[in-house]
């Protein structure tokens, strides 16, 4: 092989083309072209469908509206007044439609009668419920205040346990002397152990919710084993509550305790009686019904609308009445009576 020249054969230079922007602009002419096609189409007028839009307005708004041929709105030309009267010659017949406004306040006012009475049929159901609430507690109250005399009478307790109704539920006092709760003290004597266990079948039997409440009188003597009132009270409520659960069986679950101390007293100072009646045990057997259920039962009572008006007025608490006592014997007054607590 010959050594002559030895280069690399070169390679022929690339041809820069300087129209290649003829492409963009071909390509922005079709699309300006094919705008302006839409655009054109877009613009084409239909005069029929034209007027029947305008018609359906007119119909749809209830007014008188003059459409001229040619015209191209579907407003009254300037200086034009809505009317039949001086409607030009030359246009086309108005539309005129009824007025929707009336069959639209006729349709709210249905709308708004239909809402009330829906509201009263619920108000009506409401009231009926109430009323079948109370009548219903009523009876278990009733049924447990029968139940509670016999058991009293049994016992021979009718000088120690009274009953009373109020609007809470119905109310069994125990009065407290020392051979129930000796002075200063919240243990339970025999006799007291006695009296609360033959009260428990009636009270357990009701299934209502059982409140135990303390009250003490109005002594001048501090109590000698307890800071107040409140807890000597307190003491002896939960004491009886204690007994209640454990041996007797009621549920503790249906069971709460308070103490009121001297605060609460059954009958005023100037009875002669009180240190011996406000000095107790009260035990209260709740009334399962609501106070919006009394006040439905009561005004349903009041207007004569529910049976048994009277009986549920009473038990609604229409003129509640301020506790009173009603025993179911003659209240007797001991000498322990006037100890303290």
């Amino acid at each position: 092989m010959s050594g002559g020249g030895g280069g690399k054969k070169g390679i022929p230079e690339e041809h820069v083309n300087h129209e290649r922007w003829l492409l963009t602009y071909a390509d922005m002419i079709t699309l300006l072209m094919c705008l302006f096609i839409i655009l054109f189409a877009m613009s084409k007028l239909d005069a029929k469908k034209f007027d029947e839009v305008a018609k359906s307005l007119a119909q749809g708004f209830g007014q008188v509206v003059n459409i001229s041929q040619g015209s191209m709105s579907v407003l009254p030309a300037t200086g034009d007044t809505v009317s039949l009267q001086n409607a030009p010659k030359t246009d086309a017949m108005a539309v005129i439609s009824p007025n929707v406004m009336p069959p639209l306040v006729n349709q709210i006012n249905a709308m708004m009668q239909s809402q009330a009475m829906g509201q009263n049929q619920q108000q009506a159901m409401a009231t009926q419920a109430a009323v079948a609430a109370v009548t219903a507690d009523k009876a278990s109250l009733d049924k447990a205040e029968k139940a509670l005399k016999e058991a009293i009478n049994k016992a021979g307790l009718s000088g120690r346990v009274t009953l009373s109704r109020e609007e809470r539920g119905l109310i069994v006092n125990i009065l407290v002397d020392d051979v129930v709760f000796p002075a200063d003290s919240a243990v339970l004597q025999p006799t007291g152990l006695t009296i609360v266990a033959a009260l428990a079948p009636a009270i357990e039997a009701t299934g209502h919710r059982v409140i135990i409440e303390g009250h003490t009188n109005t002594a001048k003597a501090h109590p000698k084993n307890y800071p107040s009132e409140w807890e000597l009270s307190s003491a002896r409520a939960s004491s009886v509550a204690r007994y209640l659960t454990s041996p007797l069986g009621l549920d503790h679950y249906m069971m709460s305790v308070v103490g009121y101390g001297d605060t609460s007293p059954l009958v005023p100072e100037s009875n002669p009686n009180n240190m011996t009646i406000n000095r107790r045990i009260a035990i209260v057997i709740s009334t399962a019904t609501t106070e919006k259920d009394r006040s439905l039962a009561s005004t349903a009572a009041a207007s004569g609308s529910a049976p048994d008006a009277p009986a549920i007025a009473s038990e609604a608490g229409v003129a509640p009445a301020s506790p009173t006592l009603t025993s179911t014997g003659s209240t007797t007054t001991t000498s322990a009576g006037a100890t303290n607590g």
